[in-house]
């Protein structure tokens, strides 16, 4: 069974074919600037997709406040032009019939959490830092969605001055990997306080890409925090190549 998954962000678009064991298909695109050019350019990247074989269904995992039962996006911070948007309702009315949504972090959880580095862990948070900051809470094996389905956002913690991706986004820009990685440790501190997880695992284009940077600084930063000084927790980072797109396809597992 062939599942398209697409992981929108702010900066890109992922999608890639999935057969039930690995990705046999993939292209990323920029993020358009504006509605129109979304809604064009998004169709067409599920057709080029779909073009090559039989597409059992569409999972998206897209960033912002979404509504998985609805299919409208609420916000998303980093898209400014999409405001209660009914993604689901565009592909059904360009011929996709099956379609699930849900949050990028939350796909991204799911990914870690079924093929990842979350196999082996009752508990753990997932936490993505890119062009902004999501979360997933994987509680018993399950995502924690709380009550009103918005729950696990992670990146909209108060650290320090502000919000936690606020301020992560300044140093980013900078490049001050110090400040970010002192900035990320005081925020996983925080929340190994709270959920008290067996691991902590992060991914997104800068998670990634620039852990050796900045993953020092946050490792030494949590130990300073840790309300259990005898905490086990593992600071993670992801393996698996488009986990974000992975995991919306996941949505159908």
């Amino acid at each position: 069974m062939n599942i398209i998954g697409l992981d929108i962000g702010g900066t890109k678009i992922t999608g890639a074919v999935y057969d039930g064991k690995k990705a046999v298909e993939e292209l990323t695109i920029v993020t358009p600037k504006n509605l129109f050019e979304f809604e064009r350019n998004i169709i067409k990247l599920v057709d080029f997709l779909s073009a090559k074989q039989k597409i059992a269904g569409v999972g998206i995992g897209m960033a912002g406040l979404v509504d998985s039962k609805s299919g409208i996006v609420r916000h998303s911070p980093n898209i400014k032009y999409i405001k209660d948007f009914n993604l689901v309702n565009l592909f059904k009315l360009n011929g996709v019939k099956k379609i699930k949504i849900d949050n990028d972090a939350s796909c991204f959880a799911r990914a870690e959490l079924l093929t990842g580095q979350g196999r082996g862990s009752q508990n753990f948070l997932a936490i993505t830092l890119g062009t902004g900051i999501g979360g997933g809470i994987v509680i018993a094996r399950k995502l924690y969605r709380g009550s009103d389905n918005f729950g696990g956002e992670l990146g909209h913690a108060i650290v320090g001055d502000g919000f936690f991706e606020e301020n992560f986004k300044k140093f980013r820009d900078k490049r001050d990997f110090k400040s970010a990685g002192v900035l990320i440790g005081k925020a996983c501190a925080s929340f190994v306080n709270i959920f008290s997880p067996e691991a902590i695992i992060i991914g997104g284009g800068f998670g990634h890409n620039e852990s050796k940077k900045y993953l020092p600084y946050a490792k030494r930063e949590i130990k300073k925090y840790l309300f259990n000084e005898k905490s086990q927790v593992k600071i993670l980072i992801t393996q698996l190549k488009n986990p974000g797109a992975l995991g919306a396809a996941l949505m159908y597992h």
